[in-house]
């Protein structure tokens, strides 16, 4: 639900197919000149920032999406979103969402955000500059999820193993992030407080056994868990986008701590996380005008993660493998345990380098291919964790982007032990 939210905001960005890209899409080089790292700058051009209230501004920079689905666990549902990308019509400085569904068997969502992008410059008449490592922005959040999976702790267990529960969270966020010493700096530090209250109950998977029944300690321990969580990070990051980049690294540290923490003791988890990307020899196309807002480049990355906890935190919260991001062959929580590892790479060529029509005279501006390897493991403390049995995967994915700053991905892949999963998600897995 919170893809087809997203894909339907970008195309409210899109530029008509019969607009003229190349005014679009020109980087003011005079301009960037002017700044520090200008590789690491957006350029929103004027006629993707339109005058005029939300109604006025629809599919341009508004998108108001009914949602209607149908899923055999959580019942019928339905729900709205409304996503302003030039919330107060300030040169698509600020943004702000609202979200809502809600289904039969009572599986429900609600969402209220705002976002400020702190590196933001305006050429009147012209278009803006906007920098996409500053920002700062604050949510609330309640959602109720019927059908969450654990398949236990450790390295050992199987497909068989499945449970499911019911977890419900309220939650207030604020997040900020920044570079440093000069604006757009290698360096970025970023820190999020979240004051959230979680409540489970037994799962809804058919034909999966309960959390509550089978795990009633862990479950325990991970009931009505009401905490202030503190995230910290710090990272040297050389890579010329945050979204999409095509080269550079990012290497850094951080901590999710529980520092207050309801008639329980805290914990946290400590994060090593590192990235390389390179641009490589295209093969489908000659790699297009460089001076454009975005080039089509080929690259290869990879990735390695560690992970370990530190005094007590609930089994939901605890490192895991799976999903969308890391061993993408399984599903989301596959592998879990207090310390966990991960390495995988990709290979991310463009097949389209000019896209193709969608509807409502919009288009996608590039479409592509990506090959991908993950590995890792977990394991109940450090010392056991190179020793625990190295779980992989194999897979292929569909790329789209509707411009630079709005990537989308279908991975489709295949695990060791005989899964396949397949995620549909916004952005990058690393």
């Amino acid at each position: 639900m919170s893809v087809t939210w997203l894909l339907l905001s970008v195309l409210s960005v899109t530029p008509l197919a019969g607009q003229d890209d190349s005014l679009l899409e020109l980087r003011p080089q005079e301009l960037l000149q002017e700044l520090d790292h200008p590789d690491r700058w957006r350029w929103i051009p004027e006629q993707r920032m339109p005058p005029g209230n939300l109604f006025d501004r629809v599919l341009v920079t508004s998108f108001i999406t009914p949602v209607v689905f149908f899923q055999g666990d959580v019942g019928a549902g339905g729900g709205a979103g409304i996503t302003d990308l030039d919330f107060l019509n300030k040169r698509r400085s600020q943004f702000a969402s609202i979200w809502t569904t809600y289904t039969s068997e009572g599986q429900r969502r609600f969402s209220l955000s705002w976002g400020k992008w702190l590196s933001h410059l305006d050429v009147p008449e012209r278009g803006a500059l906007q920098g996409d490592r500053d920002y700062m922005g604050f949510s609330v959040q309640h959602s109720k999820t019927l059908t969450s999976r654990f398949f236990g702790l450790g390295p050992e267990t199987t497909l068989l193993d499945e449970a499911s529960y019911s977890r419900k969270t309220s939650s207030v966020q604020f997040d900020v992030q920044k570079s440093f010493p000069l604006e757009g700096g290698d360096w970025v530090w970023n820190l999020t407080g979240t004051l959230q209250a979680d409540e489970l109950d037994s799962g809804k998977v058919t034909g999966a056994l309960d959390v509550l029944a089978e795990y009633p300690q862990l479950f325990a321990a991970g009931d009505s868990f009401d905490a202030l969580w503190v995230h910290a990070g710090l990272r040297h990051d050389t890579r010329d986008a945050q979204h999409l980049p095509y080269q550079g690294h990012s290497i850094g540290v951080s901590i999710t701590a529980v520092p207050l923490v309801q008639d329980r003791n805290g914990g946290a988890i400590a994060s090593l996380m590192a990235s390389w990307i390179r641009p490589v020899t295209p093969l489908f196309h000659d790699g297009g005008d460089t001076t454009l807002n975005h080039p089509p480049i080929d690259s290869c990355a990879a990735y390695c993660s560690l992970s370990s906890t530190i005094g007590d935190v609930p089994f939901w919260a605890l490192p895991t493998l799976g999903g969308d991001h890391f061993i993408r062959g399984t599903i989301r929580g596959r592998w879990r345990d207090r310390c966990a590892w991960a390495t995988g790479a990709e290979w991310r060529p463009w097949i389209l380098e000019d896209g193709f029509p969608l509807v409502w005279d919009l288009q996608v501006e590039r479409a592509g291919l990506a090959l991908f390897a993950d590995a890792g493991a977990v394991a109940p403390e450090m010392g056991a964790l190179f020793d625990s049995a190295i779980r992989s995967s194999v897979g292929v994915g569909l790329r789209a982007t509707f411009e630079r700053q709005a990537l989308f991905r279908a991975d489709i892949g295949w695990s060791d032990e005989g899964d396949t999963n397949l995620s549909i998600s916004y952005g990058l897995p690393f």
